[in-house]
């Protein structure tokens, strides 16, 4: 297998910074069989003189995670989604076997989904975040920055968790129980200085926990660090991204910061941002969700601790441009063959334009390393299906679904629909439906929506608030199915299109079905479900068969 890399280095000879509007982004493939991996800079410097070679391994690998937030594993229509914890581990496990040693840091909200905890699942997402927090102590998570989603269970709960995850919390800026401002580790002959910075608001502050001024504490962390021997110094930051850079600008002598959100809500994927360089210092935030874990090399010669650049960054704009265009094309391609859209000459001249976008790829120089001093490499390794899967996180996974599955069963036992109001419908189900239109049904079986239910039953599923809804019909309407009052509803029905139909199933022209808009796929046909590239309309033909539309 092919190993590339695309350097990045810090503390130039004049550690000047140039304007973000030049800040570039790149990809390249990482050597460790991970898929595309994004590479991002923002300096231009001439060409170093000699390459790397490729059998020299780092002094250090950091690992970065950001803002997890309580995203286990994907939850998708497609496949090969991005993220998935036991694939994290999986991908993370075969990196450290390419560096001498290795360091896995995090920053941003780790174990909630949101800032406050709904009472009617938060046994659920209590009982996910311990399952996340001893996955990380099997990865060996060193320490992390919390966001505010991390205080949504308490401090008890949040104590619970951090000693099960056996990684410090780290915010200089915070006091509280087992909040620490600092810590100093020895990773391959380095000593490793750690610090965090939290930047809660007042109003999201719990009782217990009271907070300063962050550059005043930062400044503070890095003078005891330095104090404390540590010759490589790390600062993660839970806040605004904006705020961050400015206080990386107001803060020197850091080598590397760490980013993560101040606090996540929803099941948003954030699109990747650039590692950047401020001064002599390197930022970097892989995006959220575990899409993407950020792998920063140090490689340390001549015992010295400023970091050159060895990017070769002055290709890095035209390499993004046009591994921009090869996956958007890439993609196209493989959509216009599966539903026939383009074909002949015009599909001929895509494929040609994509195989020039590869040659010329090809052609570009492999990024160089400097001949004598240190440096060090970044890349945004892509969680995916294909990077594997570690046995022992797949199992802890399996285990919380079950359990939750068990709880959900009994806790929910009654809970029953609303009922429905005076001359409205509820919902009858496809066995309703099949009395009159028999060849609708029949290729309604043929689809993915009839077995909808079906892959959350296999998975011990069924009853996860994080899944039920957009596998049964009426779900949490009146008349219609809850998480366990499923009856005849199980899959996407009829119905979820057309709306209730008791009342058309009883007598037929007491009710014309709902023409359903394409708009209303997008209930549960939405990104992360679902690809930035993914369309109704390309969909909509695949719901569309004889006697239903065609």
């Amino acid at each position: 297998m092919s190993r590339s890399f695309l350097d990045f280095g810090f503390g130039s000879a004049s550690g000047t910074r140039l304007p973000r509007t030049l800040w570039l982004a790149g990809s390249l493939m990482f050597g460790i069989g991970a898929n595309g991996i994004a590479v991002v800079g923002c300096q231009k410097t001439s060409a170093p003189s000699a390459p790397a070679t490729a059998d020299v391994k780092p002094t250090l690998r950091i690992h970065v995670v950001s803002s997890l937030a309580g995203a286990m594993e994907p939850c998708g229509c497609v496949k090969d989604m991005l993220g998935g914890l036991d694939h994290a581990a999986a991908l993370l496990r075969q990196s450290e076997k390419g560096a001498e040693s290795s360091l896995m840091l995090a920053a941003g909200p780790m174990f909630f989904r949101d800032p406050k905890l709904e009472a009617a699942r938060r046994q659920q997402d209590v009982w996910k975040a311990q399952s996340i927090a001893d996955s990380f102590a099997d990865l060996d998570l060193v320490a992390w920055a919390p966001g505010v989603n991390d205080f949504a269970g308490g401090l008890s709960t949040l104590a619970s968790l951090q000693q099960s995850s056996r990684a410090a919390l780290l915010a200089a800026n915070l006091t509280g129980p087992g909040i620490q401002s600092t810590q100093i580790i020895d990773r391959g002959g380095l000593r490793v200085g750690l610090t965090g910075i939290s930047a809660l608001g007042e109003t999201d502050l719990p009782e217990g926990v009271s907070s300063s001024d962050p550059k005043a504490a930062l400044v503070q962390a890095r003078k005891a660090l330095k104090a404390g021997g540590a010759k490589v110094l790390i600062a993660l930051l839970a806040m605004k991204r904006g705020e961050a850079l400015r206080l990386v600008e107001s803060v020197p002598g850091f080598h590397v910061f760490v980013l993560g959100k101040q606090l996540d809500r929803g099941e948003a994927n954030d699109a990747p941002l650039p590692a950047v360089r401020v001064g002599n210092t390197v930022v970097v935030q892989p995006p959220n969700h575990l899409q993407a874990l950020s792998v920063l090399d140090l490689f340390v010669r001549d015992g010295k601790m400023t970091f050159q650049d060895a990017a070769g960054l002055d290709q890095a704009e035209q390499k993004q441009s046009i591994e921009r265009r090869q996956s958007i094309l890439e993609k196209r391609i493989a959509r216009w063959k599966s539903n026939g859209a383009v074909t002949g000459n015009d599909l001929a001249a895509r494929e040609l334009e994509l195989a020039q976008l590869k040659t010329q790829l090809g052609k570009m120089a492999s990024p160089v390393a400097p001949k004598s001093g240190s440096f060090f490499r970044y890349e945004l390794a892509m969680v995916r299906e294909s990077s594997g899967m570690d046995k022992a996180v797949a199992a802890r996974m399996s285990d919380y679904y079950q359990r939750v599955n068990n709880h959900n069963r009994e806790a929910f036992a009654d809970r029953k629909p609303e009922p429905v109001a005076d001359g409205h419908s509820s919902y009858a189900g496809i066995s309703a439906c099949n009395q009159c239109h028999e060849e609708a049904v029949t290729f309604w079986k043929t689809t993915s929506h009839a077995r909808a239910y079906e892959t959350l039953s296999r998975d011990h599923k069924q009853f996860n608030l994080d899944c039920v809804s957009c596998h049964v019909t009426g779900y949490e309407k009146p008349g219609g199915s809850t998480v366990t009052f499923v009856d005849q509803l199980k899959d996407v029905q009829c119905e979820v299109c057309h709306g209730p139909l008791s009342r058309h199933a009883a007598e037929p022209d007491s009710q014309e079905p709902v023409r359903p808009p394409q708009s209303l796929c997008s209930k549960c046909h939405h990104e992360p479900h679902v690809g930035r590239d993914w369309k109704v309309r390309q969909a909509w033909p695949h719901i569309l068969g004889p006697g239903h539309g065609r």
